[in-house]
């Protein structure tokens, strides 16, 4: 079964369609067990095969996964409608997102009305700690298990004011709790600023947290704060009050 899943990991939007020979190098499994592997996906439907180059790609049916899980979420279920209403107030992007691991997933995304400078949708992954979303969940967390994170992350710098010291990130934690969110300036991309709250699920854990991202130079950081950071937080409350009924 761990196999079968490190095979269905190897693909991503950058190696759509592979070859047995790719598979089994990106998933670090023999070339007999790979094979063996694909060919029992392939008779299961969660892959497909190009009958001119021979390489494999995801089929429609991994989706099953996705949506099982989306429709079984209680916190996206919660969340859905004060988002929307959110987003058809401010008319810019805004995201809901769980902590997995390291990453951060967006499992609810409404879009801005306007132009935007990173173009993401349900299911992209990024880094909890360069992403407003992650630093407000991990701001939130026992601070023993906030580091056990960062040790485990693959702190890269992703623009010019990206934080890659642990300690510099843990420092920064205490301003998040005091103020109630956390405020991204380009942080994960350029050109991107965001502002986000977390949401507390019914054990006072947080496990998510609500953003809204928006353009540079369009948004200052001062304006985000004023216009944008209030109505984050109120939202963020809403849901972990939903939640916890």
């Amino acid at each position: 079964m761990e196999k079968a899943f490190a095979v269905l990991g190897a693909f991503s939007a950058g190696h759509p369609w592979l070859g047995l020979g790719e598979v089994s190098r990106i998933s670090n499994i023999d070339k007999n067990a790979t094979q063996r592997i694909l060919f029992t996906l392939r008779s299961l439907g969660y892959l497909r095969q190009d009958p001119r180059s021979r390489r494999y790609g995801l089929s429609a049916r991994v989706l099953d996964f996705g949506a099982s899980y989306l429709a079984a979420n209680k916190i996206r279920e919660v969340a859905d409608p004060i988002l929307q209403q959110v987003n058809q107030s401010c008319e810019e992007t805004v995201n809901l997102t769980e902590r997995d691991g390291t990453d951060v997933v967006y499992v609810v995304r409404y879009r801005s009305r306007h132009v935007v400078s990173v173009d993401l949708s349900v299911g992209s992954r990024l880094p909890v700690y360069c992403t407003a979303p992650g630093r407000a969940i991990l701001a939130h967390m026992p601070e023993q298990e906030a580091r056990d994170l960062l040790a485990k992350s693959k702190l890269e710098r992703r623009t010019s004011t990206t934080r890659t010291d642990p300690e510099e990130i843990m420092a920064s934690l205490a301003e998040i709790r005091e103020k109630g969110y956390c405020l991204s300036d380009q942080d994960a991309f350029l050109g991107d600023i965001s502002v986000a709250a977390a949401v507390f699920d019914d054990t006072n854990l947080a496990t998510a947290a609500v953003n809204i991202a928006v353009p540079w130079p369009q948004w200052s950081v001062d304006r985000v704060e004023k216009e944008l950071a209030p109505i984050v937080t109120d939202a963020a409350r809403s849901i972990s009050l939903a939640l916890n009924r």
